[in-house]
C-alpha cells in the first residue's frame, strides 16, 4: 500500500494529515489530487466527508513523474482562473507545528503572487543523504523586501556522506522539500519555455476527459529537472519545522519510541536479543525476532520487506525494480477499495482464488457475468440480496449460493449494517477483466476512474 494511505504515526494517515494542514488557508472545494487512477476509490475513502469534489479528483492512466502530473493539475486550474495560486504538496511528508508551516505557505501565496516560483527550504537537521539539496545565492536579493526569502542559485540531485557533510557545514544549502508554491499561469509559462513537447500536449487537455487521449504521448520527467534547474525566477522560503518524508531510518528513529538496545517495535512483535532494528506491521500476524542487529522489518498484507537498516533509501530502487519486471505487487494490493465496498483476496493458487467482499448498506455491484470462472458465496455476516439468472432471493448468515459460469448475478446489500460474503472462484481464468457488465450504478465514476 502506498505510504500516503498508511496511518503510520498517529489514527490519521500521511493523505489525510496533510488535507489537514492545509485547513483556514485552501477550501475543501479548491483541494485537488493528481494520483494513478489504480487509487481512485482507496483515495476518495481517505478524503470521504472533507467536502472535497469528486471532479477535483485527476486521474493519471500512467505515472510520468512530477512535471506532467503538476502541469496536468496547472492546465485544468489556470482554464477556470489565470490568476490562481498553485500549492504543491507531496501527500506523504510528516511536518510538525502546524502553524508555522500554515505562516511560510501565506509568505510563498504572497510571493507567487509577484511572479515568482518558490519553494520551502528546510533548514537541514543532519548530513543527510536521503535528500536532495538547494543553494541559495545570498548575492541576489529578491526586489520584495516584505518576505524572508532568496534567491536560488542550483537544485542538487541527493549527495554522498562526504558532500551531504559540505552542504550541512554550509549556511547556503537547505533540504529540497518537493513542496512548491506559483501562479499557474506563470508556472505554464515555464512549462512552455523549457518544456515545450510537454507544454504542447498539455495545450491539448480541456477537459478531464482529454487526459487519456494526451497521457500515452507525454514524456517522463520531473519538475526538478524539468523546470527547477533551468528557471531564473525561483525563490527559496527557509522553514525550519520539524519535516521528513518518513524514508529513512533515522526519519523514523526520531518519531518512533525506542527501547534501551534502540529497537523500534510497531508492531505485535516477540524479541530476544536484538539491536537497533525497526519492525513494522499493522497486521494481525506475530512477528518474531532473535538476535538481529541494524535491520527494517516491513511487513504488509502484500509484501514482506526485509533490509539493512542503512539502505532504507534503497526501497525505491526495489519500486523500480518491480515495476520493470511488472510484477503484479507493484499495482495490485490484497485489499482493494470500490465505490460499492472493498473486496481482500485471502488466498489465491492454480485454478482458484478466494476473496472476503464486503458491501456497504444500501449499496450493490453491477449485474455481471463472467464466462471463465464460477463462483460459490457464503454469507459470513449481514445479509445478502442476491440475483442469479433472473431468480431474486435474500441470503441470511450461513447461507451458500453457487453461481454457475455465464449466468448473470448481482449482489446487493439492502440493510443499514456491512454485508460480508466469502466467495470462491472456480475456473482457468480468474483475472479482474473478465467481467461484461449489464447495469452498473456506479457506470460515469468507473469509467473515469478506469
Amino acid at each position: 500500500e502506498p505510504k500516503q494511505f498508511i496511518k503510520l504515526v498517529n489514527e490519521k494517515s500521511l493523505l489525510q494529515d496533510t488535507v489537514t494542514r492545509v485547513k483556514g488557508l485552501i477550501k475543501p472545494k479548491n483541494i485537488y489530487f493528481i494520483t494513478n487512477n489504480i487509487y481512485f476509490y482507496e483515495l476518495k475513502e481517505q478524503i470521504k466527508g472533507q467536502g472535497i469534489p469528486d471532479e477535483n479528483i485527476l486521474l493519471e492512466p500512467e505515472g510520468k513523474n512530477t512535471a506532467p502530473a503538476i502541469g496536468l493539475c496547472a492546465r485544468l486550474i489556470e482554464k477556470k482562473d489565470k490568476d490562481a495560486v498553485l500549492v504543491v504538496l507531496p501527500s506523504d511528508h510528516y511536518i510538525k507545528n502546524t502553524n508555522y508551516f500554515k505562516d511560510c505557505l501565506k509568505k510563498a501565496i504572497g510571493l507567487a503572487n509577484d511572479g515568482l516560483l518558490v519553494t520551502l527550504g528546510i533548514k537541514p537537521a543532519n548530513p543527510s543523504t536521503g535528500y536532495g539539496y538547494i543553494k541559495i545565492d545570498k548575492r541576489l536579493k529578491i526586489k520584495n523586501k516584505k518576505y524572508n526569502a532568496c534567491m536560488v542559485e542550483k537544485f542538487l540531485e541527493k549527495p554522498d556522506l562526504e558532500k551531504a557533510k559540505q552542504y550541512f557545514r554550509d549556511k547556503r544549502f537547505y533540504w529540497n522539500s518537493g513542496m512548491f508554491i506559483w501562479k499557474a499561469s506563470v508556472f505554464m509559462d515555464e512549462v512552455q519555455k523549457y518544456l515545450p513537447h510537454l507544454y504542447a500536449q498539455l495545450e491539448a487537455i480541456h477537459s478531464k476527459d482529454d487526459i487519456r487521449k494526451v497521457w500515452r504521448r507525454i514524456r517522463p520527467i520531473s519538475v526538478d529537472y524539468g523546470i527547477m534547474e533551468h528557471s531564473k525566477r525561483i525563490v527559496l522560503i527557509p522553514a525550519s519545522f520539524y519535516w521528513t518524508d518518513l524514508g529513512s531510518w533515522e526519519a523514523l528513529s526520531e518519531i518512533f519510541p525506542k527501547d534501551a538496545k534502540e529497537n523500534i517495535f510497531n508492531a505485535d512483535c516477540l524479541d530476544i536479543g536484538s539491536e537497533r532494528i525497526g519492525v513494522f506491521s499493522k497486521g494481525k500476524r506475530l512477528i518474531s525476532t532473535l538476535g538481529l542487529k541494524d535491520l527494517i522489518i516491513a511487513d504488509t498484507a502484500d509484501a514482506l520487506l526485509v533490509c539493512d537498516i542503512n539502505r532504507t533509501q534503497d526501497v525505491k530502487k526495489m519500486v523500480e525494480k518491480l515495476r520493470s519486471l511488472k510484477r503484479k505487487e507493484h499495482l495490485v494490493h490484497l485489499t482493494e477499495k470500490r465505490p460499492w465496498g472493498s473486496f481482500t483476496i485471502l488466498q489465491e493458487g492454480l485454478g482458484f482464488k478466494i476473496k472476503l467482499i464486503e458491501i456497504a448498506p444500501k449499496k450493490r455491484l453491477s449485474l455481471q457475468r463472467h464466462k471463465k470462472r464460477a463462483e460459490h458465496w457464503v454469507v459470513v455476516s449481514g445479509q445478502a440480496k442476491i440475483t442469479i439468472g433472473g431468480k431474486v432471493f435474500t441470503a441470511h448468515k450461513n447461507r451458500s449460493v453457487y453461481v454457475p459460469m455465464g449466468f448473470k448475478h448481482r449482489l446487493e446489500n439492502t440493510t443499514r449494517t456491512p454485508a460480508r460474503i466469502v466467495e470462491v472462484q472456480v475456473g482457468a481464468y480468474l483475472g479482474e477483466d473478465d467481467i461484461e457488465r449489464f447495469e452498473d450504478d456506479f457506470k460515469k465514476e468507473c469509467r473515469t476512474a478506469i
